[in-house]
Parts: structure tokens; sequence; C-alpha cells
């Protein structure tokens, strides 16, 4: 009876989910990995957060023959694909060049255990490749082209210094990881109705961090495209998106007899609701909040 082990391990991280993973992500093997599982007795498990290659014993020597193989090295190629249609718009990096995509490779890692093969920590713009790259000749399809995947990953069984299928086999398995931090955007809310008329007086708003993490300045006030006036605050720093924020701002008023709490919990920022502003000349991108009273 077949003995199954696994032989290696990818892995995702990223800080917009609070779990740290990534649920949305499918991997999809190329068609030539998908020939190599065939013909080497593997399969291929999915984890909570990414995947597994998994080997037979009975055919070790199999596996062998194939990473020994120069004229034609053996590697593990997969396509990933989100099914969050925001995930572009939450995940650090960002570049506005069509075709670029990101692309990671374990060539310049050895041993067993956890290890990154981003370019840095965390998945960088160093970490992206132009589509016409020769990391991508035997990968993309035309349709990848066309709907490109989020990021593209290749797994050698050899590096620069020879075979690596050895360490896979006989000392903990290897797992590759990336991970991924937020986008960050400056949040702006927008105080409509009796709290932008209040505001006239000498009782202003604030909001505050009770963390005192970060700080919000006013903005004056501002015409909105349907003609209403909006009393508007921006915050002094970026703020990560995340999926569920753990913190929380306030919305307060200074009183004649002093500060009172008049919102405890404002609502938080939408990776869906993105509009422009503009520091010292530079435009930048804010998430727009917008609270009617």
């Amino acid at each position: 009876m077949s003995f199954y082990q696994t032989l290696l391990s990818f892995t995702v991280a990223h800080s917009y989910n609070s779990s740290g993973v990534c649920p949305s992500l499918n991997f999809y093997p190329t068609d030539s990995t998908r020939a190599l599982f065939d013909k080497l007795g593997l399969l291929l498990r999915v984890t909570r957060d990414g995947i597994q290659i998994v080997y037979d014993h009975d055919l070790v020597e199999t596996l062998e023959t194939y990473a020994l193989d120069k004229l034609e090295p053996l590697s593990f190629d997969f396509k990933v694909f989100s099914q969050d249609p925001d995930f572009r718009s939450y995940t650090e990096p960002y570049t506005g060049v069509d075709d670029d995509i990101l692309y990671f490779d374990n060539l310049a890692v050895n041993g067993s255990g956890t290890q990154v093969i981003s370019t840095a920590e965390v998945v960088s713009g160093e970490d992206f490749r132009a589509m016409d790259a020769h990391e991508f000749k035997e990968i993309l399809t035309q349709k990848d082209r066309l709907l490109k995947p989020e990021f593209v990953f290749r797994i050698y069984a050899a590096n620069n210094e020879g075979s690596i299928l050895k360490q896979w086999l006989e000392q903990p398995p290897a797992i590759y990881s990336i991970r991924f931090n937020s986008r960050q955007r400056y949040w702006k809310y927008y105080l409509l109705g009796r709290m932008a008329r209040n505001n006239e007086t000498t009782n202003g708003f604030s909001i505050v961090d009770p963390e005192n993490k970060f700080e919000f300045e006013t903005t004056g006030e501002e015409m909105l495209p349907d003609q209403r006036i909006a009393y508007t605050f921006r915050s002094k720093q970026q703020i990560p998106l995340y999926e569920r924020y753990p913190f929380r701002f306030q919305l307060r008023q200074q009183g004649q007899t002093g500060e009172t709490t008049v919102i405890p919990s404002l609502p938080v920022a939408s990776v869906k609701q993105a509009g422009m502003d503009a520091i010292a000349g530079q435009e930048i991108i804010v998430s727009e909040i917008y609270i009617n009273s």
C-alpha cells in the first residue's frame, strides 16, 4: 500500500484578513505541472493558508530521476487567482502597469523549514515582472494575459547549488512562504446634516482615536456633487485597510461644560469607498466615510 508524505508546502499570509491568511485564493498548476503530478504520483492538497505537494514513497526513485535531469529542470509552476474582486484594491504592492505580474521562486533560498521567497520580508514592487519576462514563457497562456493571475510562483527541485530534493525527502518539509501587507489610505470623514450646521457654532466636533495611535484634523467645508455642504476631517497618517478593524474612532463635541462623546464608534473605511484628495498639492487616494444626522 502506498505511503504518502508531504514533500513541500507553499503558504500565503495577508495582514488585511483577520485570520492572517487569504481564503479567497485559488491555486492552479500549469498543464506541464499537472502532467508531472500524474507521472510522479504526486498529490496536491489545498490547506487553510496555501497548498501542499504530497509524494508517494513507492515512486521516490522516479522523482529523483526527474530531479536530476539538467536538460529539463524539475519545477512545480502555479498561477494564483483570487475570488475576491477587491483583492488588488486592498493589497500592496500596486502597480499601474498593466503587463506586470508578481513572480516568486525558490532559487535564492536553501534548506528546510519556513523560507520567505519574496524579495523582502513582505511582497514589494521588486517582485513584479513584465508579462513578457522569460520566467513566464512556459507559464502564461494567452487567456492569462487578458485575465491576469494575482501572482505566479515556481518551485524548483534544484537551485544553483544542485538538487534540493534530498533535503525535501530527509528533512522536515520545506515551507515556501510569502506575506502581503494591506494597502494604506488616508481616511476622510464627511459630517452632513445637523452636524455640519452645528460646526458653524463654537460647539465644534472632533474625531478622536481613544488609543492615540491616529490623529485627525479638520479640513473645512466641502460642497458635494448634490450641493450639500459637508464638514470634513482627514487623518494625519495613512491607515491600513482591514477586513475587521482592531480599533475604533469617536466623534466628540466640545461644549460649554466640556467634551462629550457624540458617536462612540464611527463607521470605518470600506475598500470600495474611495476618492481623491490633495495634500500640499499632491493628489492622494482617501477612504471616504459619510456621517449623516
